[in-house]
């Protein structure tokens, strides 16, 4: 017995016409809209994995900003 995947459950509520087709291997009509899918998700997680580069970058800044200020003020004292 084969393992049944989430993505075949997904595909069975969404559409059960489609999953049958999926499952006897008749080709989707659909192929363009597909890859513009993929290509659309993929520029998105791009976006996103910079998103966080950035975000990264920004506390790092925060922090050494305020590691600074603490030397700065901390040199004042003394």
């Amino acid at each position: 017995m084969r393992a049944i995947r989430a993505s075949e459950i997904s595909a069975y509520l969404y559409c059960q016409r489609a999953w049958w087709y999926q499952k006897n291997g008749e080709p989707s009509t659909n192929l363009d809209e597909m890859i513009a899918g993929s290509e659309l998700h993929y520029r998105h997680g791009r976006a996103a994995f910079r998103l966080g580069c950035m975000r990264a970058i920004a506390f790092g800044l925060i922090l050494l900003a305020l590691t600074l200020a603490a030397v700065y003020f901390t040199n004042r004292l003394i």
